[in-house]
């Protein structure tokens, strides 16, 4: 599973993706890529698919939320 978190360095949402990262990390064992971008960008790719865009849903993902959707993707 190749997992991208690109978010905006512009508004600092770095801590945020970190986080999710490392909440990744310690659930599936796979450190996903950072990717910093600009223009409020916060996206979850996994398998070069987008799973979540800030961008598309006017808001931030609760880590569970992307956590579960990883779940059935690993089982998939």
């Amino acid at each position: 599973m190749d997992i991208k978190i690109n978010y905006c360095s512009v508004w600092n949402y770095k801590p945020r993706a970190a986080g999710l990262a490392d909440n990744i990390k310690e659930k599936f064992g796979t450190s996903p890529e950072l990717i910093a971008g600009s223009n409020g960008v916060y996206d979850i790719i996994v398998d070069g698919k987008t799973i979540f865009s800030k961008h598309k849903t006017n808001r931030f993902p609760d880590n569970n939320e992307i956590l579960e959707m990883l779940k059935g993707w690993k089982q998939n």
